[in-house]
């Protein structure tokens, strides 16, 4: 990826005399952030533009070229493509539109891409993107004219849409973030977010990284890269909707939709999941500031309105307000003008008039050993305070530097006298003290964070080659109860004692055998929920109240289930699927008939370790009901926590398993018994 950022030489293909010609922008942004190579110009018209002879073909260029940035019609690249590789170019950005986009009919014309690629060994962004920015060393190819105003800075981006990218850009300008490294990479026909993630995450020049993504490449790629690195990563992940509902057959599925598979994933590898622009901003701002390294804030306003919001949000995102010191009240009270204002934390400074003072009230409060960190707001309307008011602005940076401690700091004054501190200022501002103490709760809860790449230890007495005898016999399509149960116990799974019945006789004699009382409910394998269609009878306690559940159930049509009716228990549900990003997927969370009610589960990508799924049980506020509430009996949290494990592994071991179901699955005091169980198969 190296080859993308550090050319030393670059050709830029598909300049023309035109004065609408897009190539002639590449070439002129080249100029605008005063690339440090050569540029080589190429257009089948020749001519010149700003000095630089225009190339016929690429093959008209003298010397040697490192990368090529294509923009001419689509039906012309395979033909560009080759000439690079002729020329021995090893890496080309295609900014092109008018690919796959557009639809299937254009697959030829990628799949033709791909040859060439792979018959030159070259590499390739694109096509349909807006280029690379390498903002140290001037290569900047963009179809779009820049202005080279974002300044050099340590954050890097990758951004799967040109427009969303430019417009991060101007918002690291505007910001006053700056910019390392920028990539656009559209549709990723070959160089994809995994490529680019794994150079940035060595790169000196990058301390962190914002990637915009519509579509993910390869899931558990990405999760391995990111739980790899040590650098910040925000993931800003768009087109979210809820395409994974056209696959729920089950309640696995149906709660474990494609968006959210994408938070638990980011979450679980320790990336940082942004859903705005503005708040990805506000996110990289904090990761800019010295690190939060505790949970106490001191807050300062000018504006007492703004200490009320400011206090909101301290208690929202679970931040402590410290009390001052009564020897500080007492030194702002000797400063108060008309001690109309009772000091406390947040710090009202509006009876405070001596705005060389403030300087002097962050110092000491980041000063103290029980403040962790500040969100200072000042106001002023650029014709008063003005210039004590730019000094304290550029204090507040010697302080940052000096105590290592962050301030959120918020200004607000007019447009223009804003833009000019910015240029004065090396720190970001916040534009709502709210959104600084959500930032900062980001950067505090990140260091916390403990990422964990996925289990690579099966679970013990797992009999693969009976489960894998079983489920390779089977059609795609639902797996009939009886062979769905065999595979599960493969596995080691606990499951309710059953036997499949053909006539009330079996029945009669499987009840006897199982000992009474019993559960009767339909094996359908099209049935979801067997409550719906008054197909399952509980609790039955005789011979009379089973010949007539059977007969009822009869009318539904067999097969039929016969099990132990096994009273009490916490009633929970363990299931997963196949997700076509991220595979194996297990959910969990109170199950039973309020399961799709309450819709309180924890989705994690697989296999997952014990370690893991305690937590997911942790982050389910029902757990709390197997710890013994109230005198009752604490239930057995360790064998829930094996079975939600081995489900995981069924769904690592056996991709063509689609979805499983455990719903619901009785905890006891002593073990776990999957009471209803639900699996589909796939095409091989």
């Amino acid at each position: 990826m190296e080859g993308f950022f550090q050319a030393e030489s670059v050709a830029v293909v598909g300049v023309s005399n035109s004065p609408g010609n897009l190539g002639r922008f590449m070439a002129a942004n080249l100029m605008e952030f005063q690339y440090q190579g050569y540029i080589h110009l190429v257009g089948p018209r020749g001519g010149a533009f700003f000095g630089h002879r225009i190339h016929r073909s690429v093959s008209d260029i003298d010397g040697r070229v490192d990368l090529a940035t294509v923009l001419v019609p689509a039906p012309a690249v395979p033909g560009v493509l080759r000439e690079c590789g002729e020329k021995g170019i090893g890496r080309v950005v295609v900014q092109s539109a008018g690919f796959r986009e557009l639809g299937e009919d254009r697959a030829g014309l990628e799949e033709e891409v791909l040859k060439i690629l792979e018959e030159y060994g070259m590499r390739m962004i694109g096509p349909n993107c807006l280029g690379v920015i390498n903002r140290r060393n001037g290569l900047a190819v963009p179809f779009l004219p820049l202005k080279a105003g974002v300044p050099v800075g340590r954050v890097s981006v990758i951004s799967q849409s040109g427009g969303v990218g430019a417009t991060i850009i101007n918002a690291l300008e505007a910001e006053n973030i700056g910019l390392s490294k920028f990539a656009s990479i559209g549709n990723k026909l070959d160089v994809d977010e995994v490529d680019l993630l794994r150079y940035l995450v060595q790169d000196e020049e990058t301390e962190i990284i914002y990637c915009y993504l519509e579509g993910i490449s390869d899931g558990r790629k990405l999760m391995e890269v990111i739980c790899g690195s040590k650098k910040t990563i925000i993931v800003h992940k768009s087109n979210n909707g809820r395409t994974g509902s056209a696959i729920a057959r089950s309640h696995s599925a149906s709660l474990s939709t494609d968006d959210l598979v994408v938070e638990s994933a980011l979450a679980q590898c320790g990336a940082i999941r942004v859903r705005e622009i503005h708040q990805a901003m506000d996110c990289l701002k904090a990761f800019l500031l010295p690190a939060i390294r505790g949970n106490r804030l001191a807050v300062m306003s000018r504006s007492g309105g703004h200490a009320v919001i400011t206090a909101d949000a301290v208690e929202e995102y679970d931040f402590r307000l410290p009390a001052y010191p009564d020897e500080f009240i007492r030194f702002v009270q000797e400063h108060s003008r008309a001690s109309v204002i009772s000091f406390q934390n947040p710090l009202d400074l509006g009876d405070i008039y001596d705005v060389d003072l403030y300087a002097v009230l962050v110092e000491k409060t980041l000063a103290r050993d029980d403040i962790d960190g500040m969100v200072f707001i000042h106001n002023y309307q650029g014709l008063f305070n003005v210039e004590e008011s730019r000094a304290l602005a550029i204090k507040l940076g010697g302080l940052l530097s000096t105590y290592r401690k962050p301030i959120a700091a918020c200004i607000y004054t007019t447009k223009s006298e804003l833009d000019d501190l910015n240029r004065k200022i090396d720190y970001p501002l916040f534009g709502d003290p709210r959104e600084g103490v959500r930032a900062l709760a980001t950067v505090r809860d990140a260091a916390t964070r403990r990422p964990l790449m996925l289990s690579s230890s099966r679970p013990e007495n797992v009999d693969l080659k009976t489960a894998g005898s079983i489920l390779d016999a089977m059609p795609p399509g639902p797996i009939p109860a009886d062979k769905a149960a065999e595979v599960l116990a493969a596995y080691r799974i606990p499951l309710v004692p059953w036997k499949m019945v053909e006539n009330l006789q079996d029945a009669l004699h499987c009840a006897n055998e199982l000992g009474y009382p019993v559960v009767l409910k339909t094996a359908r394998i099209d049935v979801i929920h067997k409550s719906d269609i008054g197909g399952v009878y509980l609790d039955i306690q005789d011979q009379p109240s089973l010949e007539s559940a059977f007969r009822q159930l009869m009318q539904a049509g067999p097969p039929i289930m016969i099990q132990k009716m096994v009273p009490g228990g916490l009633e929970w549900l363990v299931g997963g699927r196949q997700d076509g990003n991220f595979g194996p997927v297990v959910v969990t969370g109170p199950g039973g008939i309020y399961v799709e009610v309450l819709r309180e589960t924890v989705i994690r990508v697989g296999p997952v370790s014990t370690e893991e799924a305690g937590r997911m049980l942790d982050q389910c506020r029902g757990s709390v009901l197997m710890s013994g509430l109230r005198s009752r009996p604490s239930l057995d949290r360790t064998t829930l926590v094996d079975v939600l494990v081995r489900i995981s592994w069924l769904l690592h071991d056996f991709p063509r398993v689609t979805e499983v179901d455990l719903n619901p699955v009785g905890v006891f005091e002593k073990g776990c018994l999957a009471l209803d169980w639900r699996a589909f198969i796939g095409e091989d």
